[in-house]
């Protein structure tokens, strides 16, 4: 067992990267989500140049680079999950001249403007806000390109106030589905489609594993209230999705630049 500072020298921040290191992907979704996204887009190139906020480990990474022949740049602010990126592209082969990482806020990229065809964002948008997110980013696009976006919406228009209240504090701005279409279009997009992700999305996929990691990390915290802390919030998020997961959940959008 490692020995524990005390709770004042512990960084809940960096216990929650322990976490999330150990995951095989960062938040709600699926490889069969993100293919089916992927068929959704019609009339992308055979070889698009491509860009994903919030790439995290790289689990859609990966799978954009087996869908296309193209080439993709992976946003993240965490180095450690790009680190982590570029073991699994060496792995599968994947050299620099088809993947290129940038850690850097989203806010400050320094991007070239209108080159990119396909603009991918997995659960990550939640940091600007749906329609800051999508006004941010739509000038990196082509004439026409696309952008899939998922993030986490209301299935209600009046949600349980105690569930209102944790997501009052989270993502503030959470809107409906069709709020959320409303959005892209003002944010300059035609709404090609969209669909919910499945109830497996979140357990099999993501908070099975949290829960696994969560136990296999405790021994090595025993005694710290920071960690146990961090631990309980991430186990209060789960307990949530389970008794109230008809109230909100993961969706895709498929969109276009207008």
């Amino acid at each position: 067992m490692i020995e524990v500072p005390m709770m004042d020298d512990l960084d809940p921040f960096k216990i929650f990267m322990e976490i999330q290191l150990g995951l095989p992907r960062n938040g709600p979704g699926s490889l069969a989500a993100t293919r089916k996204a992927f068929s959704l887009l019609k009339g992308l190139p055979e070889a698009p140049e491509m860009i994903e906020m919030g790439a995290g480990q790289g689990a859609t990474s990966m799978e954009l680079l087996r869908l296309t022949k193209g080439r993709l740049t992976a946003v993240d602010l965490m180095k450690p999950f790009l680190d982590r990126l570029e073991e699994h592209a060496e792995g599968e082969g994947i050299t620099g001249e088809r993947l290129r990482t940038l850690c850097a806020d989203f806010e400050d990229l320094h991007l070239p403007q209108g080159v990119f065809d396909l603009l991918w964002s997995e659960g990550a948008i939640y940091n600007l806000g749906f329609e800051e997110g999508l006004s941010l980013w739509r000038p990196l696009l082509a004439d026409g390109g696309f952008a899939v976006i998922s993030d986490c919406m209301w299935k209600v228009d009046d949600p349980s106030l105690e569930l209102r209240h944790f997501w009052d504090e989270a993502y503030p701005s959470m809107g409906t589905l069709a709020q959320n279409k409303a959005r892209a279009e003002r944010a300059g997009f035609d709404v090609q489609d969209a669909f919910w992700l499945p109830r497996d999305d979140w357990w099999t996929e993501y908070y099975a594993p949290m829960k696994a990691r969560i136990r296999e990390l405790l021994p090595d915290y025993e005694g710290s209230e920071t960690a146990l802390a961090v631990f309980k919030e991430q186990e209060e998020e789960m307990e949530l999705f389970e008794r109230f997961e008809d109230q909100y959940g993961y969706g895709f959008f498929i969109l276009r630049a207008a």
